[in-house]
C-alpha cells in the first residue's frame, strides 16, 4: 500500500489517544500508536499547528490544510486496499495527532452513485503527514482477533462478527514494503449473510522479510466494481522463538481477593504494575463486558520502555463514567503476543 509504508518504532514522547468521543484516556509510557512514516504520500501535508506554528485558515467549506491532508491519506489508503474511487465524506479529529475519516465508494453496480459512509479509518499526523493506522467497516465486520499491532504468526488465527454476501469474509495478509505491497497469504472465513453472526478460522501465509503489515477483512473480492467496504488490522510479526510472558499483575485500586473486580467511583487514577519477559511493547485495553467487546475496546495506554527488571507500568486518569467489562494486558516482543485478562472492572 504504497502510501501508507512505515517502520514501527518505539517513540519516547507519551501520546494521548482518543478512543469515542467522550472518552479520557490516560497513557503509560511510550508510543501510540508504534507506527512512524518511512515513506509518506505526496499528497499528505502537516498543518503549521501540529509543527508548533499557526495552522492554515480554513476554506469557505470549514475545511484545513490538515484536514484535507488526512482525506487525501484515507483515499490513497483504501484505494490500495481495493475500493474504486473512494470519495472521504467526513472528517473528525480524535486527538492532538489522530483522526478519523469517514469514506465510500463513489459508485456501486451498474454505476449508482453512493452517499452512505461504509468505512472509517483511522490516521495519526507525523511530521511528514498523515499516516492510516487501522480501518473499520460499518456495522459488517468487528474483528476480534486480531487486535490491532498484535505480534502475528502463520496460521493466523481470526475471529469476529461479520455479515456480508453468502456469508463470506475473504481475509488477506499483506507485508509493507516499497511499491505495491507483498501478499503474504489470503483466505476465507464464513459470518453471517442477513445479521451479524461469528466467524472463525485459520489464514496460512507466508514468511514475512519484514517487521509489519496488514490483515485486511472484506465482504467484497474486489473484483467488479471493487470492495465496498473493509476492516484493516495493523500487524507485526513473530520473528523470534522467545515467546513474552506476563506475570505479577498488581493494580491500584486493588481488586477483590474473591472475585477479582476492581470497583471504581467517581473519578481518579487506575495504576497498574506487571513483570513481562521478552518484550518490546505493552498495551492496556478495558474491554466491554459481554460478547463482541474485544473490537470496541478503549486503548488506556502503551509502555514501550521498562523501567528495569522488565518491569511495567500504566497510570490511566479514568472519568466518572459507568463501565463494566474486564482490563486486558498485551505484552508483544519479536516472539508474539501474549495477553493477561483475568482482572475485572466496574465503575457505578
Amino acid at each position: 500500500m504504497r502510501p501508507v509504508h512505515f517502520r514501527l518504532v518505539a517513540v519516547a514522547s507519551v501520546l494521548a489517544v482518543a478512543i469515542g468521543a467522550a472518552a479520557a484516556i490516560g497513557a503509560g509510557r511510550g508510543s501510540d500508536p508504534p507506527a512512524q512514516p518511512a515513506a509518506a504520500a505526496p499528497t499528505t501535508s502537516t498543518s503549521a499547528a501540529a509543527e508548533g506554528g499557526t495552522a492554515s485558515a480554513p476554506k469557505k467549506d470549514g475545511t484545513t490544510s490538515s484536514d484535507r491532508a488526512a482525506k487525501a491519506a484515507a483515499v490513497g489508503f483504501m484505494r490500495e486496499l481495493g475500493m474504486r474511487d473512494p470519495v472521504a465524506a467526513s472528517y473528525r479529529a480524535t486527538g492532538a495527532v489522530t483522526a478519523e475519516v469517514g469514506l465510500h465508494p463513489r459508485a456501486g453496480e451498474g454505476g449508482r452513485l453512493l452517499d452512505q459512509v461504509t468505512t472509517l479509518v483511522q490516521l495519526h499526523r507525523y511530521s511528514n503527514g498523515w499516516v492510516p493506522t487501522g480501518a473499520k467497516a460499518i456495522n459488517t465486520i468487528e474483528v476480534d482477533q486480531p487486535l490491532p499491532f498484535t505480534r502475528i504468526l502463520s496460521p493466523l488465527t481470526v475471529s469476529g462478527l461479520s455479515t456480508a454476501y453468502e456469508g463470506t469474509v475473504n481475509v488477506t495478509v499483506v507485508e509493507d514494503r516499497r511499491g505495491a505491497d507483498r501478499l503474504l497469504g489470503k483466505g476465507f472465513v464464513n459470518g453471517g449473510a442477513t445479521e451479524l453472526a461469528p466467524f472463525s478460522g485459520p489464514v496460512k501465509f507466508a514468511s514475512p522479510s519484514g517487521d509489519a503489515g496488514w490483515v485486511v477483512f472484506s465482504g467484497d473480492t474486489g473484483n467488479g466494481p471493487g470492495i465496498m467496504s473493509a476492516t484493516a488490522v495493523r500487524v507485526r510479526f513473530v520473528t523470534d522463538e522467545a515467546a513474552p510472558q506476563i506475570s505479577n499483575v498488581i493494580t491500584h485500586p486493588a481488586p477483590s481477593t474473591s472475585a477479582r473486580l476492581v470497583t471504581l467511583t467517581g473519578s481518579g487514577t487506575f495504576t497498574v504494575r506487571l513483570k513481562a519477559t521478552d518484550t518490546e511493547e505493552v498495551r492496556f485495553l478495558l474491554v466491554p463486558a459481554g460478547t463482541g467487546g474485544r473490537p470496541h475496546a478503549k486503548l488506556l495506554g502503551v509502555d514501550t520502555r521498562s523501567e528495569g527488571d522488565d518491569r511495567w507500568s500504566l497510570s490511566w486518569r479514568y472519568p466518572d463514567e459507568s463501565f463494566h467489562g474486564h482490563l486486558l494486558i498485551q505484552s508483544s516482543g519479536p516472539g508474539g503476543t501474549v495477553e493477561h485478562d483475568g482482572i475485572a472492572v466496574l465503575h457505578d
